[in-house]
């Protein structure tokens, strides 16, 4: 006997069936949904990690090429200090002056050098200086032909470095106002007078009476900062730390040497314009002797402001530095004695004194190398001194 199913069971079935078909498509789906963020999440991931990599990679590069550009200076200023031992040179007032021919050195230079054995073209010299870059056929030449170690060339490399120094004797030393004796007024010291002469002139006094602004305030500020007591160093008399107390933030006067340049900043009215004015030509090392033969019209009008009597006029001491300058592009002035003699010479009178305020040398050099590869760059500042060291001791070394 032959049995059908009632249709309304079959409907059933083929309704289950149905529901079970869905859930499995909604799991499919919901799986697929799920391997792909997490799939999307890992490949992300993987890819900032590796670029993380590739930056710290490239950051170490440029730090070390940043060390090469220190290094190559050090070595400049070895030959230096070499050229300054030579009597002869000494003699003829060339004894200071490789570091002032090689003011900056970097990848660019050395490849023309490299590829072109010492005879550049002129096209090449003139891109360089325009741009600031060689040729592609430059650089593959220079990597093609310099020495190698191991199976690199000495300029296979990725990347950049560029090396600049400056001699921080050609400034005024303020710290040497620390060495002030506390019965001596901060502007009847050789640094005093130096800054005074700074100061000096027509210009800055006009600038200075613009902002109420006093040139001895200022100095006496840098001498409380610097010395040893916490009493006014100008002659007013008081507590020398009242203005730094009365600060939002509130601190002390260091009553210590300067560390950075850039803390003049924190003395009282060195603060913006008047640092931006005249930090550069000043300095926080050396023997407190500046160095003619580098220091700039500025720290030049200074000294003559200071040692020249009658105090000559902006205008006669604009003649002046015409004078000197002139003289210095045909010779150098052999030590300070020179220097005072010239100005005799000239039918100038300068003090007793600054023969001995000033000197042809200078030991103590900022070097500032910038390393970069790719986006990364590392910035390396290094104070070297050559006074008691062949190759100099580190005195200040900072990475930005």
């Amino acid at each position: 006997m032959t049995r059908f199913s009632h249709p309304s069971g079959l409907l059933s079935r083929a309704r289950r069936r149905g529901d079970r078909r869905g859930i499995a498509l909604i799991v499919v789906v919901g799986t697929l949904m799920f391997l792909t963020a997490l799939v999307t999440d890992i490949s992300f991931g993987a890819r900032v990690r590796f670029l993380t990599a590739v930056h710290e990679r490239d950051e170490a590069k440029s730090y070390w090429l940043g060390v090469t550009g220190v290094n190559l200076y050090r070595l400049v200023l070895v030959f230096n200090k070499k050229m300054g031992e030579s009597e002869t040179l000494a003699n003829l007032g060339l004894g200071d002056s490789l570091w002032q021919t090689i003011p900056f050195i970097n990848t660019g230079l050395l490849r023309m050098f490299i590829s072109s054995d010492g005879d550049l073209e002129k096209d090449e010299v003139s891109e360089f200086e325009q741009t600031g870059e060689v040729s592609e056929e430059v650089r593959e030449d220079s990597v093609e032909g310099g020495t190698r170690f191991g199976n690199r060339a000495f300029l296979d490399f990725d990347g950049d470095f560029m090396a600049a120094v400056t001699g921080e004797e050609c400034g005024i030393n303020v710290n040497k106002l620390a060495s002030r004796a506390s019965t001596e007024r901060p502007e009847d010291t050789t640094v005093g007078k130096q800054l005074v002469g700074l100061m000096s002139g027509e210009e800055n006094d006009q600038w200075l009476r613009e902002r109420n602004l006093d040139r001895l305030d200022l100095i006496g500020n840098l001498a409380d900062w610097v010395d040893a007591d916490s009493n006014v160093a100008s002659g007013k008399g008081g507590y020398e730390d009242d203005f730094y107390n009365s600060q939002p933030a509130p601190y002390l006067a260091k009553n210590a040497k300067f560390d950075t340049r850039t803390e003049l900043r924190l003395v009282e009215g060195w603060s913006d314009e008047v640092y931006d004015r005249w930090a550069t030509q000043l300095t926080i090392y050396g023997s407190g002797k500046i160095n003619i033969t580098c220091a700039d019209d500025v720290v030049m009008a200074g000294l003559l402001q200071a040692h020249l009597t009658p105090r000559p006029t902006d205008s006669e001491v604009a003649a002046i530095l015409a004078l000197i300058r002139e003289n210095m592009a045909i010779t150098s002035f052999k030590n300070g004695q020179a220097f005072v003699k010239f100005l005799q010479d000239q039918g100038f009178n300068p003090s007793d004194a600054l023969a001995n305020e000033i000197s042809v040398k200078t030991q103590v050099f900022t070097i500032t190398s910038t390393g970069t590869v790719g986006d990364a760059s590392a910035q390396i500042t290094a104070v070297v001194d050559f006074t008691s060291s062949s190759e100099g001791t580190i005195l200040y070394w900072r990475v930005d």
